[in-house]
């Protein structure tokens, strides 16, 4: 009897693919009545479309007309799953209804719900339905709509008055929303962002994203802050070949004149542009195999500093120095080429940019480390030449060799091991400052003895690993002429300093060891360091550099103990001593930093660091800091808050300070601020950040 059933259905599905070519049936019960299909039990149904499953179901395969009853999954692609308990569909149309209608995508974790819907192959249309991506049973928040239409294609929902919920208390309406259920790239609104501040007063930001190819996308961010000003930004981001992508931004902030004079701002508005450009393969494709090259261009231009401070709500610092780059290189084998330009602009209040000196360009060529001679015999060759240009300032142009020649030796069975290198700089430079021009060399060469061992020992039940090394500089001819001389007095361009290297004397010692129990875990970890001058010293110069000791204990997995000292001979103290201990557990974090340091102006830095953030009670995650400075004896800043987080939301909030002393007053300002951000998904959310700042006296 089974034989004859498995022949009978398998003739049933073999009659359907002749018929249609378009699905295929399995049950445990096929029944054929003229043209109709009726499957039973298990059914499972196949086409170039879909996969169904049912508890039964009726084909007719000349009319191609399909009904599924009970305990229906559909699946679609990849990511659209729909259950119900009653279908209708044509297979060659895509037309059909359901009711219920249940539906999950798997890419964004979202489910819809309602009680009927009609379908075609692009679009659900649906009725008085529930979207959330919470628990289904007892969603902590969910959408509920009269009318919407998903667009399977494109993977996005729009709905018609619609009311958010959280729990069951209804939050706001929203006549028309809509939002897309994947991460594709697609033109729309993204996630606006909003902060409150006691200075600027309300901003908001709403980037608006355009995608209309895959190689390129274009994002603008028109902005305002109440008491501030308004702008307007963008960013052109692109990919014009395998091998690259780039982007090109642009913006202007206009300040309200009021917030411009409280605040004593350079300019009235605020603009600049920029360009990133990475690409690799630019050239080497022409070039043969073994080559590579490639492309980095970073050029900014801005008027000053507060254009980047207005481009978003983030509190980032800037170098007032702005600094735009060009670079080029190209590999093959051992050879290198490099060339790099750099453009400065100086941001500062009264800076004035025509004296600056700008680096255009730069010419690199690199021999990689090589043997000659025989296999113990190494050399390496650098070559630079730069090119210093400013409008009223100084002009020079350097060329710069440097040649290491060194040889190695194993010593008593690999136990040691030795080598010696000779360097040898020649540095050559010709300058031009108004209608004074000249030119000077220096040459300069120094020898370097390095002998080193690694030791291994194993124990009972600790495993001992140890570098002890020695580097001895000695320091060989050094001539500078006297137009070289002329160069260093009259120059303020800091890549100059290092043309002459000034080697000096001196012996560099170096032990590192590591303690790893017969598990092979880490128990401790050991670092010392000294150097020490060997030639002439100067007046009040000291013989031995401070003493570097860094110590680290792994007690377990969770608990780690660190010490760091550094400690100066000259003046007979510490000059930074620091001690750390983390804590790490499953559901806990803790650290516990103190920091001690005086610089040789005998300014003295002494303060703790204390933070504890857990996840003990479920989807929360507690967090404070503390920082308190020791030596002025106050609370400098701290913070408390903490984390909430489901699969389908989150929320932060957090309250901090930071203490600021005022040096001109006895006073300090208090700067206190709360952070909130809320999210949804996959929806997005928003983020309030009030900050203002007090006057203490």
């Amino acid at each position: 009897m089974f034989f004859r059933l498995l022949l009978f259905s398998s003739l049933i599905i073999v009659i359907l693919q002749a018929q249609t070519d378009k699905i295929e049936i399995l049950a445990k019960t096929l029944d054929k009545k003229g043209d109709i299909v009726h499957a039973v039990d298990d059914v499972v149904l196949y086409s170039d479309k879909y996969t169904i499953t049912s508890d039964e179901a009726y084909y007719d395969y000349n009319t191609s007309d399909l009904e599924l009853i009970g305990n229906i999954t559909i699946m679609e692609g990849e990511s659209l799953i729909v259950r119900s308990e009653y279908v209708k569909l044509n297979m060659k149309s895509d037309i059909g209804s359901l009711a219920p209608m249940f539906t999950y995508t798997g890419e964004s974790k979202m489910w819809i719900k309602c009680n009927d819907a009609k379908f075609n192959d692009r679009h659900y249309t649906i009725k008085k339905s529930i979207f959330s991506s919470c628990n289904v049973k007892d969603p902590d928040w969910r959408l509920e709509f009269t009318t919407g239409k998903y667009d399977k294609q494109e993977q996005f929902l729009s709905t018609y008055n619609t009311l958010f919920y959280i729990k069951d208390i209804p939050m706001f309406y929203l006549p028309y929303f809509s939002f897309s259920t994947d991460n594709r790239r697609r033109s729309g609104l993204l996630q606006p962002q909003i902060s409150l501040g006691a200075d600027e007063g309300l901003s908001y930001t709403q980037p608006i994203y355009f995608a209309p190819q895959e190689n390129w996308d274009l994002q603008i961010n028109p902005q305002i802050r109440t008491n501030r000003g308004a702008g307007l930004h963008g960013t052109l981001r692109f990919s014009d070949s395998p091998y690259s992508s780039g982007e090109i931004s642009a913006g202007k902030f206009e300040e309200k004149s009021s917030y411009m004079i409280d605040n004593d701002l350079k300019n009235d508005e605020h603009y600049g542009y920029g360009i990133k450009y990475d690409r690799s393969k630019l050239f080497s494709q022409y070039f043969g195999k073994n080559v590579e090259d490639g492309l980095w261009v970073d050029f900014n231009y801005l008027n000053d500093i507060d254009y980047l401070n207005t481009i978003d709500n983030e509190e980032k610092n800037y170098d007032s120095l702005v600094q735009s780059t060009i670079n080029y290189y190209m590999n093959r084998d051992l050879d290198y080429y490099g060339l790099y330009f750099k453009y400065y602009i100086d941001t500062s209040y009264n800076a004035k940019n025509d004296e600056i000196s700008q680096e255009i360009p730069t010419a690199h060529y690199h021999r990689f480390l090589n043997n000659i001679f025989k296999d113990n015999i190494f050399y390496s060759i650098d070559y630079k030449s730069k090119n210093f240009i400013s409008k009223d300032g100084f002009d020079a142009t350097t060329h710069q060799v440097d040649v290491p020649l060194a040889i190695y030796f194993p010593l008593l069975n690999d136990f040691l091991h030795f080598q010696a290198t000779e360097n040898i700089n020649l540095t050559q430079s010709d300058y031009r400052k108004s209608n004074i021009s000249g030119g000077g060399n220096a040459i300069q060469n120094f020898h370097k003895f390095s002998l080193h061992t690694e030791l291994v020992k194993p124990y009972k039940n600790v495993f001992h690993t140890m570098y002890v090394g020695l580097d001895y500089i000695v320091s060989g001819y050094n001539k500078k002429s006297d137009d070289f001389k002329i160069l260093e007095q009259t120059t303020t361009i800091s890549e100059l300093d290092s043309l002459f290297l000034n080697t000096r004397d001196n012996i560099s010692i170096k032990l590192i060891e590591f303690l790893y129990n017969s598990d092979g875990k880490k128990i401790a970890s050991h670092t010392l360091r000294q150097s020490i001058l060997m030639d002439n010293l100067s007046n009040n110069e000291e013989k031995y550099q401070d003493l570097n000791n860094n110590i680290n204990l792994y007690f377990n997995d969770n608990l780690t103990l660190g010490n760091l000292l550094n400690y100066s001979y000259e003046f007979d103290r510490f000059s930074k001593f620091q001690t750390l201990l983390l804590w790490e557990s499953e559901d806990y974090r803790t650290s516990f930093i103190h920091t001690y340091q005086q610089d040789s102006n005998d300014d003295i830095d002494d303060y703790l660091t204390f933070s504890i953030d857990t996840d003990y009670i479920k989807n929360y995650n507690l967090f404070t800091s503390i920082n308190y400075d020791m030596e002025d004896e106050y609370l400098k800043s701290w913070q408390v808050g903490w984390t909430m987080k489901k699969k389908c939301w989150d929320y932060r909030l957090a309250y901090r300070e930071e203490i600021e002393p005022n040096s001109s007053s006895s006073g300090s300002t208090i700067k206190q601020g709360v952070y909130f951000m809320f999210n949804l998904y996959p929806l997005g959310g928003i983020s309030y950040d009030f900050t203002q700042d007090i006057e203490n006296g």
